[in-house]
């Protein structure tokens, strides 16, 4: 009798930390939606998982990979805000190097004459360093590998060598007990800083490491903490790199990709509840609910776009790029390019 009473608790404690854990991610929530109100799709470029923004050549780099084909090579892509029609924006710019190239997150960085794409390669755990052509093409430089980045997400560039980089889950993403780290939300996620051929860990214990930005002024770095529904405000400093933990924002959905606009605002591509996404990737026809929050610098967040899934599944990231907001998703083939409304400009 004692056993069965045993198990029965057992039993019983486990469904309970279940149900916490999907209530966590807001698996039982509604999706109340949040138009913008003059969205138009831009459909021809797979997977749009990524978006980075020039905003002095009024132009967005577009990191794209069909995820539903093992073998696929990404691309980068080259969307031009004043012209969106231009065939220039739907071919990739990589010239087919590396020839492993499935690409997350990348970074513009922008100094003088130096102009360099920084993306982070899931295929070969690295990051790849582009020179930036004139009219966009990119010209590989320099591969970044490191034993310790085992499962790299995102990337941001503070020079030319220099950046920081998520290790979303220390143990790898494709780990199956990576999943268990994501859904107990633990803090095995990393961000490491590197300076040139230097690696060094400038932060730890986050819930899954996921996007990053700067502030205008370099002096505060921003990381999206993915299974904490959260985005984590570091102060930085220039000369070292060290960071320090300021803030904890809470947002309510889980942050993936993030970039800070001219004003200093943060833009945050989120997922209302992310357990929904690994059913995408065998099922063309589901979709997954999507959010996009604008957090202003005195850390105040706004969700300007929610929907069910209907219009834009998944979604990863928003860019500002001038009045034109960039939306891209994980699976889909299309983004949507919106005008922002005054309010939220």
């Amino acid at each position: 009798m004692r056993f069965w009473l045993f198990l029965l608790v057992i039993l019983l404690g486990a469904g309970a930390a279940a149900f916490l854990r999907l209530m966590a991610f807001n698996q039982f929530s509604g999706i109340d939606p949040v138009a913008l109100a003059a969205c138009a799709p831009v459909t021809g470029i797979a997977g749009p998982e990524d978006i980075e923004v020039d905003e002095a050549g009024g132009r967005a780099f577009i990191s794209s990979l069909d995820r539903r084909e093992e073998k696929a090579r990404g691309a980068i892509h080259v969307f031009d805000v004043n012209d969106p029609l231009s065939a220039a924006g739907f071919r990739d710019r990589t010239g087919g190097v590396p020839d492993a190239f499935r690409p997350y997150g990348l970074s513009y960085f922008e100094n003088g004459d130096i102009r360099r794409l920084f993306v982070v390669n899931e295929a070969a755990k690295a990051v790849e360093l582009y020179d930036v052509t004139e009219n966009g093409d990119l010209v590989h430089l320099e591969t970044f590998r490191e034993r310790r980045l085992t499962s790299p997400n995102n990337v941001v560039a503070v020079g030319p060598r220099q950046f920081y980089v998520t290790n979303d889950v220390r143990p790898g993403r494709d780990a199956f007990i990576a999943n268990f780290h994501f859904l107990m939300r633990l803090g095995s996620g990393q961000v490491f800083y590197v300076d040139g051929d230097v690696w060094r860990i400038a932060a730890e214990g986050l819930r899954f490491a996921n996007g990053l930005a700067l502030s205008p002024d370099g002096g505060k770095l921003y990381a999206a903490e993915t299974a904490g529904n959260a985005l984590k405000v570091f102060d930085r400093n220039p000369q070292t790199g060290a960071l320090s933990l300021s803030e904890t924002i809470p947002l309510g959905a889980s942050p993936d990709n993030i970039n800070v606009d001219a004003s200093g605002a943060v833009w945050v591509g989120a997922l209302p509840k992310p357990l929904a996404v690994p059913g995408l990737a065998g099922d063309a026809q589901a979709t997954a609910p999507s959010e996009v929050l604008r957090v202003d610098p005195d850390g105040d967040a706004q969700t300007v776009y929610r929907n069910d899934g209907s219009e834009q599944s998944a979604v990863t990231v928003a860019a500002r790029v001038r009045n034109k907001l960039l939306i891209g998703a994980l699976y889909e083939e299309k983004f949507l390019f919106c005008e922002l409304p005054p309010a939220v400009r």
